[in-house]
């Protein structure tokens, strides 16, 4: 990151945690290089960060700027949240109305932003225990994927890594197939970044990592839930057994 930073930088942005294979960001890191910049102001995006019990991995006080996304954690969509340093100042979204504080003016979701906040307090509660219940999952899940041929896991079972997103292929069938397969089945699951899902590209995470294209164009995300039971894994694991079996046959 110190590399990439000019005499005209005034801001760097990161994620708390990669959306498409759940690794943290070394958060705390980047912060001391900024140390040395203190004219230039960080953000964070901690959209999948929040509630899964890591917060002392991306909270900083040099962080100026804290963004999350209301959806994540079973909030309305369409509302979030932002936390800016005292003394910080941003340029509104809208202007005229003078709401929120003059940083974006038209008439408050006021709803949305109730249920936001029972939502935050809620997710909060037994953090802990939901986090470790998350990681159980998904510890099951990398477990017999990686007992699996011709398969590949892109997220690893480590403190580096967030407990609830797992990215893996099954090697040789496009990631959309594979998604359509199990929305077949009544399973949601999606390839990678869901905000670039119908591009039909490569993940640009995978693609960094310098990982073969065929192996890229082939991967999927399951994002699992504090209400994720160990019943709807193994039922998982039961329908990726058999959609794992189906296109073997195939190729």
């Amino acid at each position: 990151m110190k590399n990439a930073i000019r005499d005209d930088t005034i801001l760097v942005s990161t994620m708390a945690v990669n959306n498409e294979i759940g690794s943290i960001q070394p958060i705390h890191e980047m912060a001391r290089v900024l140390d040395d910049y203190p004219n230039i102001s960080y953000h964070v995006d901690g959209t999948q960060a929040i509630g899964k019990n890591i917060e002392d991995q991306f909270i900083d006080p040099r962080v100026d700027f804290y963004t999350f996304s209301g959806h994540k954690f079973h909030a309305p969509r369409g509302i979030g949240f932002i936390y800016m340093k005292a003394g910080k100042q941003l340029e509104p979204l809208m202007a005229g109305g003078g709401q929120e504080k003059n940083l974006r003016s038209g008439t408050e979701n006021t709803p949305a932003i109730a249920a936001m906040a029972r939502a935050l307090r809620l997710l909060k509660q037994d953090e802990a225990k939901k986090a470790n219940k998350m990681t159980k999952l998904k510890t099951e899940l990398i477990e017999h994927i990686q007992s699996l041929p011709n398969t590949h896991v892109f997220s690893k079972l480590s403190d580096d890594f967030a407990p609830h997103i797992i990215c893996f292929t099954i090697d040789g069938v496009r990631g959309e197939t594979v998604v359509h397969t199990f929305e077949d089945r009544d399973i949601y699951i999606s390839t990678t970044s869901a905000c670039s899902s119908k591009k039909g590209l490569e993940s640009s995470t995978l693609k960094a990592m310098s990982t073969p294209e065929k192996v890229a164009t082939s991967a999927v995300r399951v994002s699992l839930d504090e209400n994720n039971t160990e019943a709807e894994m193994k039922e998982f694991i039961k329908n990726l057994d058999e959609v794992h079996d189906h296109f073997q046959i195939l190729n």
